[in-house]
């Protein structure tokens, strides 16, 4: 075929287009939107999949993880003890390695104080990271005592945003004179490297003792550890090298007898490389302390793998359409082909209308994409970063000729096979064939709908369940104040007293964590005690202050909870937590744990409260026998139980709590006096954050309600659940286009027999069952076709959660019911029509 005549194929093509508008709008409107939900979500899984790209060499770099097998409940962690830094240095095995130790230090900004985090590495990393320097010379920036290296968003919030370049200014810092020597581009939003200010390890920011103790310290996990091996040198021998070393670590001097009699054969700490192209989807350390967001790869694939499935789906429905198009085209085919039309050209005609109409719904699925992009953002907390580009813009267009041409191949070859006698003598219709396959696409439709939507109804119901289910207390006249972690400058007892003097303040309690709220830090991780019968129990230990159990509401099982007037924190004894190694586990800020060895001193006793689950954890039969009772072996004494409260989601089971003063806290827990109304608790932030910016002058305090950590847990899945409703209303409106056709196709079709049964006595109602009868077995077939997906899918979402809903289980139900009321709304206006037909119009056509 030569130029001239494809021309001409694409001028009839466009007529012809032009000529139906009505259905041209709907097969381009289904048609963008599928690419616009492929081309978002598609682009959400590539900002997933390319975290850390721009390290150079990725694959070479690793962090040294840990896991400590001899607490209960171990689990890995990229926070690591920085002794092992050294023995990769000494390794003789060629490598690059660094220490990554974020800091709290207070600036001196514009004279006032702030809070600002700087990290400490060795002069490898910009090695082992790619880091190249903007302005300045980064090597100085990190070996200088007084250097400093910043981002230029760093930049400016140390120097403001009117400073034209950072490079050569100082900043006092930590009672310090330093000099930034380097500037930095911003870093990539899809990276776990994240740093604003970067120092090196030998700064004189930090004591020298204080430092050298970090660095060298078995005990303590201040950071990460970055390697990035060289030539030939494999991960598994530096592995082996670290695990020899630790192995003879005194581990021994922080586990008790009882956690080293539950490791049997296993070692007592393990040690593994992750690669660092894999670190966003490393699950095994996700939610401890300093990992930062991590992803979920089987969520992102499933993600993406829905933006393909709903590009699909909206294919099919315009093939769907299109063969109807050609239905009614029958004539004007018959015509061409007694003219001298031959199989190729009416193929090559339907199919340079369908890449005509792809490539325009892929340019408006682009545009449509942009429009709908703050939306994506907010369902899938993605910042958009480089989705809209002329590569990915350019790849969406092709995408849409490639797939116009397929989805033109079935419309061609239905032209094809038009039978000239029957169009010719006026008896022209769809084949049985050409239907039976419309319905299959049809119930396609539907039956991938209702998978995705009882899914997302099951997410949707869960997650607001889990989020309001009852948490052992009364959430509503309390308000969280954090404080910065790890600032011992701050006042946190006269702050604590300051709030409890202000107007509408019923009582503030301190403590290490709260109830909802889990970064990592909150516990002290968990102690291995001894049971009645001699066995060992695992208790989560939670430290919180004198007033904690009386602001939360909570009323004693048993005996007496802590009581100011009773309790001191702070001093020897009473309220310092034992130096174990869960506390190692849970971690403390920047490496201060210190490795002192287990407090245990019998003698010396320490007042604790036990929650009900503890109690029947370590055999009691009753609250009241466990009172002013000794755990074997430790100094703890049981002065009283407190009832079960709900410490973390839904989707693990309530543990058994051990309750201790705490000795240091960064979260205060107001309790408001009479109503708890939007205004008052407004009100009573604005009170609070002045107040607290007396004592905290150096951030901004975060004042928060209590119940809001709650809904936090569920945030990831709500993002899931919004989304897979979206895609689902999207694969239903595409489905009810089509049923819209098949509707008007069925009624044609089956006019005189419509107009028969009229004739011989056939009611509306009559009428309305047989159209109404191929739509029902067609949702039917959808069904069993998606149901089955459906209850699969919503059962295994459910499985983790410890209490379900009690509509979960309901949803695929009333996806049904949904696809049901689509189908029924879709097929309305020509079942009305039906019923309505006078029977002369009937046998005139």
């Amino acid at each position: 075929m030569n130029f001239f005549n494809l021309a001409r194929h694409w001028r009839i093509g466009l007529r012809l287009l032009a000529r139906q508008p009505l259905q041209s709008g709907i097969e381009l409107l289904g048609l963008a939107a599928g690419f616009a939900v492929c081309f978002l979500l598609l682009g959400y899984a590539r900002y997933a999949f390319t975290y850390d790209r721009d390290v150079p060499a990725r694959e070479q770099v690793y962090l040294v993880k840990h896991r400590l097998n001899f607490i209960p409940q171990p689990q890995w962690m990229e926070y690591t003890p920085f002794a092992l830094r050294e023995v990769a240095l000494r390794s003789s095995l060629p490598l690059d390695v660094s220490a990554w130790w974020p800091r709290q230090a207070t600036a001196r900004l514009q004279g006032l104080p702030r809070a600002v985090e700087i990290t400490l590495v060795d002069p490898a990393f910009a090695r082992i990271a790619g880091l190249r320097a903007l302005e300045g010379d980064l090597q100085q920036a990190l070996t200088r005592p007084d250097g400093l290296a910043v981002t230029r968003q760093a930049a400016r919030q140390l120097f403001g945003d009117g400073s034209t370049t950072a490079l050569g200014r100082t900043v006092e810092i930590n009672g310090q004179t330093v000099q930034v020597r380097a500037v930095l581009a911003d870093r990539p939003a899809n990276s776990t490297i994240q740093f604003g200010i970067l120092a090196g390890v030998d700064t004189a920011l930090w004591p020298e003792p204080e430092r050298r103790q970090a660095l060298a310290n078995w005990m303590g996990i201040g950071g990460r550890i970055y390697v990035r091996t060289g030539p030939g040198v494999q991960p598994a021998a530096l592995q082996q090298v670290l695990q020899d070393v630790i192995d003879h670590a005194p581990w021994g001097d922080i586990a008790t007898p009882e956690m080293k009699a539950a490791l049997g054969q296993r070692k007592m700490v393990d040690i593994a490389l992750g690669p660092l192209s894999e670190a966003y989807f490393d699950r095994s350390v996700a939610g401890t302390m300093g990992t930062g967001p991590r992803g979920d790869r089987r969520l992102v694939l499933a993600m993406a793998g829905a933006g393909v499935v709903i590009l699909l789906l909206a294919a099919l429905n315009y093939v769907n359409l299109a063969a109807m198009r050609v239905v009614r085209r029958q004539r004007e085919i018959a015509m061409r082909r007694v003219l001298g039309a031959t199989t190729g050209q009416l193929l090559t005609q339907f199919m340079i209308e369908s890449v005509l109409l792809s490539i325009a719904a892929a340019a408006a699925g682009v545009v449509l994409a942009w429009l709908l992009a703050p939306v994506a953002s907010d369902l899938l907390a993605w910042p958009l970063v480089g989705l809209f580009t002329p590569a990915s813009v350019a790849l969406a267009l092709l995408g849409g000729a490639v797939l116009g041409a397929a989805a033109g191949v079935y419309p061609g070859w239905l032209a094809r096979g038009v039978d000239l006698t029957r169009v010719l003598s006026h008896r022209s219709g769809e084949t049985a064939g050409g239907a039976w396959l419309r319905r299959v696409l049809a119930a396609l439709q539907f039956g991938a709908a209702m998978a995705m939507g009882a899914v997302a109804l099951a997410i949707l119901w869960q997650t607001r369940f889990a989020a309001t289910a009852p948490a052992g207390f009364d959430a509503a006249p309390l308000l969280v104040v954090e404080l910065p972690r790890g600032d011992d400058t701050i006042p946190v007892a006269a702050l604590r007293d300051a709030l409890a003097r202000l107007p509408g303040v019923a009582g503030v309690a301190d403590s290490r964590s709260v109830p909802g709220r889990d970064d990592g830090t909150g516990t002290l991780g968990s102690v291995a005690v001894q049971r009645l019968d001699g066995s060992s129990a695992s208790l989560t230990v939670y430290a919180v202050g004198a007033g904690f159990f009386d602001v939360y509401g909570l009323a004693p099982v048993a005996g007496r909870l802590f009581d100011p007037r009773l309790e001191r924190t702070g001093g020897p004894g009473a309220g310092k937590p034992i130096e174990h190694a869960p506390k190692h586990a849970a971690g403390q800020p920047n490496g201060q744990n210190g490795g002192q060895g287990a407090e245990q001193s019998i003698g010396q006793e320490r007042p604790v409260v036990l929650n009900a689950a503890a109690v029947r954890a370590l055999g009691w039969q009753s609250a009241a026998q466990a009172t002013g009772q000794r755990i074997v072996g430790t100094p703890y004494r049981i002065v009283g139980v407190a009832p079960d409260i709900r410490w973390e989601s839904l989707r693990a089971p309530a543990r058994a709590i051990l309750y201790e003063l705490a000795r240091d806290s960064n979260l205060l827990t107001v309790r408001l006096a009479g109503r708890s109304d939007q205004a008052t608790v407004a009100a009573a932030q604005a009170s609070i954050a002045a107040t607290a910016a007396r004592y905290v002058p150096t951030a901004p305090t975060v004042v928060r309600r209590a119940g809001s950590y709650a809904a936090e847990a569920y945030a990831a899945d709500e993002r899931v659940g919004r989304t897979l409703g979206w895609a689902t209303a999207m694969v239903l409106a595409l489905a009810a286009f089509g049923v819209y056709a098949m509707a008007a196709a069925s009624v044609q079709r089956r006019g005189r027999e419509i107009v028969l049964r009229k004739l011989h006595g056939a009611g509306r109602a009559a009428i309305a069952v047989l159209v109404a009868r191929e739509f029902l077995l067609l949702t039917g077939a959808a069904a069993l076709l998606g149901l089955p997906l459906a209850i699969l899918g919503v059962e295994r979402y459910l499985a983790p959660f410890v209490v379900h809903a009690p509509w979960g289980r309901w949803a695929p139900l009333a996806a049904l019911a949904l696809a049901l009321l689509v189908v029924a709304l879709a097929a309305a206006r020509h079942t009305l029509v039906a019923m309505r037909m006078p029977p002369v119009q009937a046998l005139r056509d």
